[in-house]
This record gives C-alpha cells, structure tokens and sequence, in this order.
C-alpha cells in the first residue's frame, strides 16, 4: 500500500513509547551497562562501544521527565539511532529500550496526531496513536543539539 511505512516502537517508560521511521534505527541490543560519562545532565546514561565508535546513551523517560514503575517491562535493551543533523559532529545515538522495540507498519489512516494533548518538553515534536499505542515522536534537532553539547563539555 502507498504512505505506508516501516517504524519501530521503541519503549522508554511502562506507558511511553518513541515512534522512530524503521530507517533510523540502526540495530537494537541486548542491554550492557554504558560507561559512566561527567557530563551534568542526568539522562545521559554514559557510552557504550560500538563498532568502534563511543556513543552517548540517553534514557527518554528521564529527559521528559516521564520516568515511572518500570517493574512491569520484561527487559532492557538499547537501540541505536542515526542522526539526521550534524553528521560530522554526531552519527549515531543509543536510547535505552525499557521493554523490547516492535516493529510496525504505518499507514496514514493508522496515526492519529494528539493536538489537543499538551506537548511537555521540547525534545517531543508531536504525540500521536498508532492502531491503539501511543507514542511520542521526538524532536531530533532537540536531541542531537542537545547530545553535542554534553559532547561538548
């Protein structure tokens, strides 16, 4: 079908979920604990090694604020996510999974945009139900700017 498209629900809280295009997802991994990083800003969980690159770990739910009872999610993982501004200065990103991503066909019929939801911190673009999840979108420019400045530091 035309205006479908593959994405990945990536969990990052019991109740939330990031809806990211299947494209931007480069790999999803077992959870291995990141490398403690001095950085002041408490959603950076450290760094992991990946295919010879160090990357920045960020936990979404601690950034929005949205953390809450995780004990009912299954397990952790990590997924790496590509960059789509300042590729020179930042490639690739890892968000902690708290739960096991799913992959999910898109249709336009199939979302729903939340307008009248309020939106609660800048690094989410938009909510938005997908055949009866709902998910966060995030805004990247946010996120990438922001890891570059704790890179930065």
């Amino acid at each position: 079908m035309l205006n479908e498209i593959r994405a990945v629900l990536i969990p990052t809280a019991k109740e939330r979920k990031l809806l990211l295009p299947n494209a931007m997802v480069a790999e999803v991994m077992t959870y291995r604990e990141p490398e403690p990083v001095k950085t002041g800003a408490d959603w950076v969980v450290g760094t992991i090694d990946w295919r010879g690159s160090q990357l920045y770990v960020i936990d979404f739910a601690r950034l929005t604020h949205a953390e809450g009872e995780d004990s009912g999610l299954a397990s952790k993982n990590i997924a790496v996510i590509k960059t789509i501004n300042y590729a020179d200065k930042l490639s690739h990103f890892a968000v902690v999974s708290k739960g096991i991503p799913k992959l999910q066909l898109v249709s336009r019929g199939d979302m729903q945009l939340h307008e009248d939801r309020p939106i609660k911190h800048n690094a989410i673009a938009s909510l938005v139900s997908v055949q009866e999840e709902t998910a966060d979108i995030p805004n990247m420019n946010y996120l990438e700017s922001n890891i570059i400045a704790v890179q930065e530091q």
